[in-house]
């Protein structure tokens, strides 16, 4: 029997933000990260990973997202 296996170097990391009431997909981010056995280097690139996906939401997003200082 021939077995054979794949060794992963990365991975895509996916960000979807919802809206709770509606459960739609407002936004969607993604990026590459390495896969690494050594977890502290492994946890470091997704931080970093995440981080650079997170710097591109749409800054509007947070106008959103925030109260407005003149809602009644």
């Amino acid at each position: 029997m021939s077995r054979w296996w794949r060794q992963y170097t990365q991975g895509t990391v996916i960000v979807d933000v919802f809206d709770p009431k509606t459960k739609d997909c407002l936004w969607r981010g993604q990026g590459v990260a390495a896969v690494s056995d050594n977890q502290e280097q492994y946890v470091q690139e997704l931080q970093t990973t995440v981080a650079a996906i997170l710097a591109e939401f749409p800054a509007a997003a947070a106008k959103v997202a925030q109260p407005r200082s003149d809602a009644r």
